[in-house]
């Protein structure tokens, strides 16, 4: 796919595992303006019909979990948060979403 108006290329993949509710996925990106390469994989786990879990790690050291919860049809309560693994003693940034629709 080519991003950011024609500065990012990427390719990416999403396989979900037989039997179970989980799935893996992997992207690489680059960035022609920068000559910049990120890889990201990523792991994605359903808890229950309306629970799911996601953790990504990326080559410059970047880790985000997530637990996603389907209150209601089409509502969201999500609680996430990414730290940097190069930079232990930065703070973590922590996220709360609450997503309502009618």
């Amino acid at each position: 796919m080519l991003n950011n108006k024609g500065d990012s290329l990427s390719a990416s993949y999403y396989q979900m595992v037989s039997n179970s509710q989980a799935a893996v996925g992997g992207e690489v990106s680059h960035s022609l303006s920068s000559n910049e390469t990120t890889t990201t994989l990523g792991f994605q786990y359903s808890l229950d019909p309306l629970t799911t879990t996601k953790v990504r790690y990326d080559n410059h050291g970047m880790v985000s979990a997530l637990i996603q919860h389907e209150l209601r049809p089409k509502s969201l309560l999500t609680i996430s948060s990414e730290f940097d693994t190069k930079a232990i003693e930065k703070s973590s940034k922590i996220g709360l979403s609450l997503l309502l629709k009618p």
